[in-house]
Order: C-alpha cells, then sequence, then structure tokens
C-alpha cells in the first residue's frame, strides 16, 4: 500500500476526488448504459453527490491511517459495480436493478467491516508490541 498518500497528507483529498469521479463515472455507467436508461441531470448529479460522499468517507478513513479499510471498501466497491453489471444483463424485469443496487450496497458495507477488522486487529498488535 505504499503508493497510497502519508497519513494525514494533503494528498488524500486529491485520491478523494479522482475516487469520487471515477465512482460517478461507474455509477453513470451503469445507470445510462448498463440499464440503458436516458440521461437525466438531477439522478446523474445525485449519483455524483453520493459518489463523492463515499469518496469522502472511505478517504477519510484514509486520512486517518486506516488504510485497510480504504483499501478492502475499495475493494468491496469495485465488486459492487461488477455486480450491478452483472444483474443488469439479467432478464428479471426491474428486479435486477434493485437487487444489483443491494449487492453493490452489501459488498461495500462487508469491504468495510472487514477493513475495520483487519485495522483494528493491526492496532491491537501494535499496542500490544509497545507493551511487551
Amino acid at each position: 500500500m505504499r503508493f497510497l498518500p502519508a497519513k494525514r497528507s494533503s494528498g488524500w483529498v486529491i485520491w478523494m476526488a479522482g475516487y469520487g469521479l471515477l465512482l460517478s463515472l461507474l455509477l453513470w455507467a451503469v445507470r445510462f448504459i448498463a440499464w440503458g436508461e436516458g440521461f437525466d441531470a438531477v439522478i446523474a448529479l445525485r449519483f455524483v453527490l453520493f459518489a463523492f460522499v463515499m469518496s469522502l468517507i472511505i478517504n477519510g478513513f484514509g486520512w486517518l491511517g486506516a488504510r485497510w479499510v480504504w483499501t478492502l471498501t475499495t475493494a468491496g466497491v469495485a465488486v459492487g459495480i461488477a455486480a450491478i453489471f452483472i444483474y443488469a444483463n439479467r432478464e428479471m424485469d426491474g428486479w435486477g436493478d434493485l437487487i444489483g443496487l443491494l449487492a453493490f450496497m452489501e459488498c461495500v458495507v462487508i469491504g468495510f467491516a472487514l477493513g475495520l477488522l483487519a485495522d483494528g486487529v493491526r492496532f491491537i498488535a501494535i499496542k500490544r508490541r509497545e507493551k511487551a
């Protein structure tokens, strides 16, 4: 994880902006390409807001030094976006959209929880080494 900026550095602002932009584009691709919906500016702006709020939370943990939270949540986002595309290509009469969105959120939450667990174990291990 050496490619990530240092803890509490201003580089995380750049990462947050890039992350939010990329996530916005991926969500737009899901909505307007995979699902085949017509472009709607209000929906597009809602996706941008959603992407940047997620980016702020995920990169905020990275800024605090929780690199495992950042890494595993990002992996959850990637798997979740892939799940949306998988469910979007099935003929489910509209249910595929909802199932894809729920699968995305589930992957993000699982990644976040695993990241918290990994960083918690790492924190405890460091504190135990300091005592010894």
